[in-house]
């Protein structure tokens, strides 16, 4: 069982960020690699849930521009280290041993259970370390334009989900964006009411995320769910859900949503909502990664 310690360490430069007037996850990151979530830049693994939220937040406050990640070991390996004085970051993950229950089954075999255990490494940005020889793939400087293009891929991930299992989506809402889970639909704004085509799209993932929470689907609602209201519980909870699923998915097709309002009554709501209780991104960010990778799959 994670301590209220080490909850408090892996929010902190998400606090950090809000009080200075920044959404983390509202920018997702254009680094020089081309890859805009943090990664391991010695196995090339992805980074989840809070840990993403966390890790943005970091390198936004520190300036670094690379999202690529080593361990002390890890760098040591790549024939470098971390530069004198710089100081490591946290990521959190989980082991799951088994243990002996000290009980047999009907043949006479002991009965093991598996016990997920928090844990926590330390990590630096490869900006931190000098002498490291780092993989090709980390040094691709440019993503070619003439194979992706980014707002093509976000049409095709909502298309393909709303077909399979997510929500109707009209555009009908006004000036208001908006899911409904009684009627499993998402009301937006006409596309032309958008600056932004990107903002369009950081909208739409924004509420597809929500939508997730479908009975049907990952059941975070009740049949006759309503929209909450600003600064309730239900609304910080749920909200910092869909937050996190939009930026992932913003990520994902390299949409930046940097654009969107950072009102000093939004960010007052989510600084209140996380020093009153520190799991509170922990367990959001899990439920946005299990959101995320419904949306994704069902591209498959």
């Amino acid at each position: 069982m994670a301590t209220q310690k080490q909850y408090e360490a892996i929010t902190k430069a998400i606090i950090e960020a809000l009080e200075s007037g920044t959404v983390p996850w509202r920018k997702p990151w254009n680094s020089p690699e081309g890859n805009a979530f943090p990664h391991n830049a010695s196995t090339g693994r992805r980074y989840h849930g809070l840990n993403v939220l966390n890790l943005w937040a970091i390198a936004l406050k520190n300036g670094y521009e690379s999202q690529a990640w080593l361990t002390e070991k890890q760098a040591i390996s790549l024939g470098g280290k971390q530069k004198e004085g710089e100081r490591y970051h946290f990521v959190y993950w989980y082991d799951f041993p088994k243990v002996d229950t000290g009980k047999n089954d009907s043949k006479g075999e002991p009965i093991l259970k598996t016990i997920p255990i928090f844990k926590m490494s330390k990590v630096y940005n490869v900006e931190q370390c000098e002498g490291i020889k780092l993989p090709k793939r980390e040094l691709v400087t440019d993503t070619p334009t003439d194979t992706f293009n980014p707002i093509d891929e976000a049409e095709a991930i909502a298309s393909a989900f709303i077909a399979n299992g997510g929500p109707s989506v009209d555009h009908n809402g006004g000036d208001r964006a908006f899911y409904r889970p009684s009627e499993h639909a998402v009301h937006m704004p006409k596309q032309a009411q958008f600056e932004e085509t990107g903002e369009y799209y950081s909208t739409l993932f924004h509420e597809l995320t929500h939508s997730t929470g479908h009975k049907t689907l990952l059941g975070r609602f009740e049949e006759t769910s309503e929209p909450v209201h600003f600064g309730s519980e239900k609304y910080s909870k749920e909200e910092l859900v869909a937050e996190f699923g939009n930026a992932f998915l913003c990520a994902e097709v390299g949409i930046s949503n940097e654009t969107i309002d950072n009102s000093a009554s939004y960010i007052q709501n989510w600084l209140q909502a996380l020093r009153s209780d520190y799991k509170l991104a922990l367990v959001a960010a899990s439920k946005a990664q299990k959101a995320v990778d419904l949306i994704l799959g069902a591209r498959v």
